[in-house]
């Protein structure tokens, strides 16, 4: 297994922008609000889901006797592809 050395293995995120910045935001909104449920009821610790130049990165995170959820979004992101 070859791992990729970030940055000169990696590549910018530049997929094909069919959608408008106002559509993809609205994607992003409906996206975070699905992955949230899916985690709630499967009782998982994390997700991530990536569409057009967009990553969207959520964690539960357990703090202080708290539970919440930290969401990242990235978009023209960089990826590398490990085979």
């Amino acid at each position: 297994m070859d791992i990729p050395k970030y940055p000169e293995g990696f590549d910018e995120c530049d997929r094909s922008k069919r959608l408008s910045e106002e559509e993809i935001d609205k994607k992003i909104n409906k996206e975070i609000e699905s992955m949230i449920n899916y985690m709630t009821r499967n009782d998982t610790e994390n997700y991530s889901k990536a569409f057009e130049d967009v990553l969207i990165m959520i964690d539960r995170i357990y703090e202080d006797d708290q539970t919440y959820y930290e969401i990242s979004v990235a978009k023209q992101h960089s990826r590398a592809i490990v085979r």
